[in-house]
């Protein structure tokens, strides 16, 4: 069953998969990352909690703190940045 989910919202496997992206990158690319942010945060349902979706978050944060090369964050016009 595929259920709906809000945009600019991480959710747990949104969250795993952009934790799991920039890891790789980290390892093998070596290339700088550019991040066009657009966020409203992070789903903070009871679902959502009970499937890691704060630990993913963190994963996000360590995987940016362990980064080796640059990382860019542009925020368009209109755009937000939450959460």
């Amino acid at each position: 069953v595929i259920e709906p989910q809000a945009g600019q919202v991480w959710f747990p496997d949104s969250a795993h998969k952009t934790a799991t992206a920039l890891r790789d990158f980290n390892r093998g690319e070596n290339l700088p990352v550019m991040i066009f942010a657009n966020w409203r945060g992070f789903s903070g349902g009871t679902r959502d909690m009970y499937q890691e979706v704060l630990k993913f978050g963190a994963q996000i944060v360590e995987a940016l703190v362990d980064y080796k090369h640059p990382v860019f964050v542009y925020i368009p016009p209109g755009g937000e940045l939450r959460g």
